[in-house]
């Protein structure tokens, strides 16, 4: 179905005052841009974290010209940069990290360097690894808005202590150059879902 169709359908929603606000998920700058000359797009999501930042070249010069929010999700890399997985670590089949090729045994070994370099900057912001990593991503752009996915409380507590880590121009780019020597193994997705990504 045309984007402008799906467009078309919340706008009378939106007229009907049904809905308020409406949003895309993994689209493309083209989509983007497509949706939002029919009707205004509020935010859009996709995945971001400092190992997967393909939307700050494809998407983030699109959102910022047509002043549209971004809602990144997994921004701590699905509880790898909480610390929370383990180089021989085995995921079980209804874990959505099973067949994820940054979390097969040889990429997820050699991916321990990420998690090590956040742990680092945590101990050196005096903070945890998750709120280190929450506080990079809010700090790329000032209309971004993480959604961190947790089901138990302390976790919820931890990420809202993330605006109070301040990075500073000098540290986002020692980060980002660090970063970029940071040599990550497998992609962000299985071959399937890969396919399903907007990509036009």
């Amino acid at each position: 179905m045309p984007i402008e169709d799906v467009a078309e359908t919340v706008k009378a929603l939106i007229q009907e005052g049904k809905v308020k606000h409406w949003g895309l998920s993994e689209a493309s700058a083209r989509t983007i841009r497509r949706a939002h000359a029919v009707l205004p797009v509020t935010a859009v999501q996709s995945e971001y974290a400092m190992w997967w930042r393909e939307p700050e070249t494809r998407i983030f010069p699109t959102l910022e010209e047509l002043g549209i929010g971004f809602v990144p999700y997994c921004p701590t890399a699905r509880s790898f940069l909480a610390g929370a997985v383990n180089p021989s670590q085995r995921f079980d089949s209804t874990d959505r990290r099973h067949n994820l090729p940054r979390f097969q045994p040889d990429a997820l070994a050699k991916n321990m360097v990420l998690l090590e370099f956040a742990q680092s900057w945590a101990r050196r912001k005096n903070t945890t690894p998750v709120q280190f990593a929450l506080a990079w991503v809010m700090a790329q752009r000032p209309w971004i808005v993480p959604i961190p996915g947790t089901t138990q409380y302390p976790h919820l507590i931890e990420n809202s202590g993330a605006p109070q880590v301040r990075l500073t121009d000098s540290e986002l780019r020692e980060i980002d150059a660090a970063l970029a020597k940071i040599p990550l193994q497998g992609g962000r997705a299985d071959p399937f879902t890969e396919s399903q990504f907007d990509k036009s």
